[in-house]
């Protein structure tokens, strides 16, 4: 009877090698320079790159973001101690004569819907800094309402200088 075991072990030999030489060869491709491995980490960096721009402008954004936030809120606690000292004045001059009742009523009333606009006015502020990202429409319409604020506390303000004179 004819053997015939030697030709399939010998095939899986050199199937065996070729395979070997070809992880070899794969292998030596991959880190050979401007090879896969060179790509991969060209591409890596540029990735890294990219991210750290983008850390970089987050950070920034952030930093300016709570800029904005603190200067709102010194913008609010200003107009509120000034709207504290407004209603002094405007307590003494009644007490002192120099208002009638009837202007007490219309300036206090004024005073105190200025006082709680400024309050509404906090919370819209504290509202857009819990934002998770800033809406452009929000914080415009903030700052309108902030300088409306302001800009009514000094019409106040110069109703209750005249008065005093």
């Amino acid at each position: 009877m004819p053997r015939r075991t030697p030709l399939p072990i010998l095939t899986l030999a050199v199937l065996l090698s070729g395979c070997a030489g070809n992880a070899y060869l794969d292998a030596k491709r991959n880190t050979a320079a401007g090879g896969k491995m060179d790509q991969d980490i060209a591409a890596s960096q540029a990735d890294l790159d990219r991210a750290r721009a983008q850390n970089a402008s987050l950070q920034s954004a952030t930093a300016n973001r709570q800029a904005e936030i603190d200067r709102d809120k010194r913008r609010v606690a200003s107009l509120e101690s000034d709207l504290r000292k407004q209603d002094a004045t405007l307590a003494a001059a009644l007490k002192s004569g120099k208002v009638t009742k009837a202007r007490h009523a219309e300036l206090k009333k004024q005073l105190d819907q200025l006082k709680g606009d400024t309050q509404s006015a906090e919370l819209d502020a504290q509202r857009l800094a819990m934002a998770k990202t800033p809406d452009a429409q929000a914080t415009a319409a903030k700052e309108k309402q902030l300088q409306d604020l302001e800009k009514r506390k000094k019409g106040l303000e110069d109703a209750l200088a005249a008065m005093a004179r």
